[in-house]
């Protein structure tokens, strides 16, 4: 397996080094459950001392979840436009979102299977939050009730692990756009609402 050239790349370019451990990584969670792998074999598999391996990370768990932050880094920059196009939003964001996950099929597969999910959702809950700062400072809500704020963040986490977690474990059966559209249409409404309605 080989990771999707566009995060790849994007990782290559800033250290090719963690590039190597990262493959090494997913090819090895291809054969053997995560929860097994030891960084001595990621090291070996990537052709690299267990050394240079903690002098980029403090784990296995820390190097897979470099990957999924660069996924999700292409995804903000994606979105970062539309988020401050209008602060009703659009059916777009929820269209990449899926369309992300499923540009990174196998990817996708590997770290749903890996036994993360704490780790993942948590995860998750800062993307979220990153999204929704955005949209906050770009439209200049006033947030009054940052507990509130807090609970919308892992209410949508939670909804968006959940319904990629259901769609990855079917194999990407259901079509991505249908998917994307029932997310907004579950979300949207409510998000909004509690969002905008005390603005002037």
């Amino acid at each position: 397996m080989t990771l999707s050239v566009s995060a790849v790349s994007v990782v290559a370019a800033e250290s090719p080094t963690r590039a190597q451990l990262l493959q090494a990584l997913l090819t090895l969670m291809t054969d053997q459950p995560f929860s097994s792998i030891t960084v001595q074999q990621i090291s070996r598999h990537a052709g690299l001392a267990r050394q240079t391996f903690y002098q980029h990370y403090r784990s296995r768990e820390e190097l897979l979840l470099d990957y999924v932050d660069t996924v999700f880094s292409e995804f903000y920059e994606d979105i970062a436009g539309m988020v401050g196009e209008s602060p009703e939003l659009n059916r777009d964001i929820s269209q990449r979102l899926f369309a992300q996950w499923d540009r990174h099929r196998d990817f996708s597969r590997l770290i749903f299977n890996a036994g993360l999910e704490s780790l993942l959702i948590k995860r998750f809950q800062n993307y979220i939050a990153r999204v929704l700062g955005l949209y906050v400072r770009q439209h200049q809500i006033v947030v009054s009730d940052a507990e509130q704020l807090g609970f919308m963040i892992d209410y949508l986490a939670g909804a968006s692990w959940m319904m990629l977690d259901r769609w990855v474990r079917n194999d990407f059966r259901y079509p991505a756009d249908k998917l994307a559209d029932l997310f907004s249409e579950l979300s949207r409404p409510g998000f909004l609402n509690v969002m905008l309605q005390r603005q002037p």
